[in-house]
């Protein structure tokens, strides 16, 4: 039996105050190649305008979504939701 391996990404995406651009940090992993990766990726991601446009862009490199959580942030009590972390899963090359 052939079993697949991933790789993972975990991909915080936040809204920018008074922009209608994202603020995106793409973490791949710790060691210096996933490092670099993931801030390549961070950059190409950052300013992208909806949320959408960025799981299209890793849906087109071969990531598939997996999870999703919602940041909160709370100010004065009240609670609101400040952006999103996805968590998306790449089927590893053999």
């Amino acid at each position: 039996m052939i079993q697949n391996s991933y790789s993972y990404a975990y991909i915080r995406v936040e809204g920018k105050f008074l922009s209608k651009k994202l603020k995106v940090k793409v973490d791949l992993g710790d060691s210096d190649e996933q490092i670099a990766d993931g801030e390549k990726l961070s950059e190409i991601l950052t300013n992208k305008k909806s949320y959408a446009a960025v799981l299209n862009y890793m849906s087109k490199i071969g990531f598939e979504l997996v999870n999703t959580f919602d940041l909160t942030d709370n100010y004065n009590g009240s609670g609101g939701t400040s952006g999103i972390i996805y968590v998306m899963k790449k089927a590893k090359e053999n």
